[in-house]
């Protein structure tokens, strides 16, 4: 239920100047009446999808089945109030720095585990698991000429179950087709009580889940004795879930295309080459690899030359790329950015190269037995040579070179480091063309 707000309009108003938080007030009719500073410089979307979910329907369910963190998942990290000002109502947004960051994780792992061909309900279930709290997590089949729902496995705790979570029955309010159904009142969800009662199941929150077509092909569950203690957060990871799953949940071409989406978004459209996105989530990968190696044993870690802790990090910038857009136009500056990154990927068939932006690459040695900084130094120099056979003459590549076990296990200390020996290598080939010239 709205809150009112018992401050003189006027008074109100200059607060609301002043708030770092977003505030739209929108009469009953539906029209935006005021908004503060602060709007210009939220993001466009939050706008919009308030209004059209303003008015006295905005939820298309009963208050048993739903309440406001569901109708307002759409809002990612942000979180939303509204409050009664006359006749109007004000929407006060703030931004939930925590929630927005479990909902980027919670889209790169599941992108991860589908490129990686986990099914997709044991993915679902997984990110799930991992962001929210509740105590059972399940993805059912729906039947709709029964009109029921059935779970082959669930997520008890930390623990997958098989077939322990009874059928719900479906019935006339409950419209599982377009809403997110919060119910503390599970006598009318589930076909065996005493079985829900025995599991400690009290409340329930799900939301049907939805193919390419719109056609309902799953049902995600949320169940705990109580309501989660913060509702809207979870309400709006689930929403997130569902929007990832859908379109993975299809036959083999919509799986398809749901792939090569991913794919494509992790792709530098230039060079093809991994964008900075896809070569994060490679080096956080490789990382783990190399902390379950270091746990397993730290010994034969140390000396296997193809253990994760000795791969190699390498980064290249190219030196004199501005004066090739200036000098030679900007389609001259593309080719060369094209032409080393298939230079660097001919390197070695196990490395994967990623350009981070501009002219900066990234290139990941996980078996580096015979790698090392020099040998790499003059792989750069036969580049360069195959660059001034193609017509760039003045252009040449710095590099920086480091191994996994020199970082901290994070990926910003490896690009610290790495970064670090790049603008060292740099001023070396400064002075030396210098001494050359003279």
């Amino acid at each position: 239920m709205a809150a009112t707000l018992r401050v003189p309009d006027t008074d109100l108003y200059a607060i609301f100047e002043r708030m770092s938080d977003g505030v739209l007030v929108v009469s009953s009719a539906g029209s935006v009446v005021y908004r503060n500073p602060t709007m210009s410089v939220l993001p466009d979307y939050l706008e919009p999808k308030v209004l059209d979910c303003h008015g006295p329907s905005e939820c298309g369910s009963t208050k048993e089945q739903c309440c406001a963190p569901a109708e307002y998942s759409f809002l990612e990290g942000w979180t939303l109030s509204c409050h009664n000002v006359g006749s109007n109502v004000a929407y006060i947004f703030k931004h939930d720095d925590q929630l927005a960051e479990r909902i980027e994780q919670l889209r790169e792992d599941y992108s991860r585990q589908m490129t990686e061909g986990v099914p997709p309900a044991f993915a679902a279930m997984q990110v799930l698991r991992k962001f929210v709290s509740s105590r059972w997590i399940a993805i059912g089949q729906i039947d709709k000429t029964a009109k029921t729902v059935s779970f082959d496995v669930a997520f008890d705790g930390d623990k997958i179950r098989p077939a322990v979570l009874p059928t719900i029955s479906l019935d006339d309010e409950m419209d599982f087709d377009n809403s997110i159904v919060v119910t503390e009142n599970i006598s009318r969800c589930f076909s065996d009580m005493e079985e829900a009662k025995a599991l400690g199941i009290g409340h329930l929150i799900g939301v049907s889940l939805k193919n390419l077509h719109q056609d309902c092909v799953g049902f995600a569950l949320l169940a705990d004795d109580e309501e989660p203690k913060n509702l809207h957060q979870t309400v709006t990871l689930l929403q997130e879930v569902k929007t990832l799953f859908g379109p993975f949940f299809e036959a083999d071409t919509a799986q398809s295309e749901a792939r090569e989406a991913i794919e494509e978004a992790h792709t530098d459209v230039l060079t093809g080459k991994g964008n900075r996105r896809a070569c994060e989530v490679y080096v956080q990968e490789c990382l783990n690899d190399m902390a379950f190696e270091m746990q397993e044993s730290e010994v034969l870690a140390m000396f296997d030359p193809n253990a994760m802790r000795n791969a190699i990090m390498m980064l290249v910038d190219f030196d004199g790329f501005k004066r090739i857009n200036d000098e030679m136009g900007h389609e001259e500056g593309d080719r060369a950015l094209r032409l080393v990154a298939q230079a660097l990927s001919e390197l070695d068939a196990d490395s994967r190269v990623f350009r981070m932006g501009g002219d900066e690459f990234v290139q990941i040695f996980p078996k580096a037995e015979t790698w090392e900084s020099d040998i790499l130094r003059l792989k750069i120099n036969d580049i360069e040579q195959k660059m001034m056979l193609a017509g760039f003459d003045t252009i040449g590549l710095s590099m920086g070179v480091v191994h996994f076990f020199e970082g901290d296990g994070t990926l910003s200390s490896l690009m610290t480091l790495a970064d670090a020996r790049m603008y060292h290598d740099k001023r070396l080939r400064s002075v030396s063309f210098v001494e050359l010239d003279l």
